[in-house]
């Protein structure tokens, strides 16, 4: 009875640190601290994560170039993605350099702070 409590406690702790231990390389920014500070991550890569609230896309599949709007519940920001658009509803990560000074007009929509796109996960 006393060894199988022990061996419960150590695989207890071991699960507890495997979870720290991937906490720590797993940091997501907040949209909210992007939008507050544009010029601290103007030209950085950042890590968001959220879900697609609003997609723009070129009809008739004319070209991958797509925007899409991404709220992590703290602010909503565009996203620029040269590999398509996800869906609206979709809960997606994704890793993405921001660009503040990219004044676009996307489909009739204008675009100040974006994050240009470099690696999405659909979850």
């Amino acid at each position: 009875m006393r060894i199988r409590s022990r061996s419960l406690i150590l695989a207890a702790l071991a699960v507890m640190g495997a979870v720290l231990a991937g906490c720590e390389n797993n940091h997501t920014d907040k949209i909210s601290q992007i939008l507050n500070d544009p010029t601290h991550y103007a030209n950085h890569d950042v890590t968001v994560a959220g879900e697609v609230t609003e997609v723009k896309e070129l009809p008739l599949g004319i070209s991958n170039l797509a925007a899409y709007r991404i709220n992590d519940g703290t602010g909503q920001l565009w996203v620029l993605s040269h590999a398509g658009a996800p869906v609206v509803g979709d809960k997606v990560g994704l890793k993405a350099s921001v660009d503040r000074n990219k004044q676009l007009n996307f489909l009739g929509t204008s675009l100040l702070t974006v994050l240009d796109e470099h690696d999405r996960r659909i979850k």
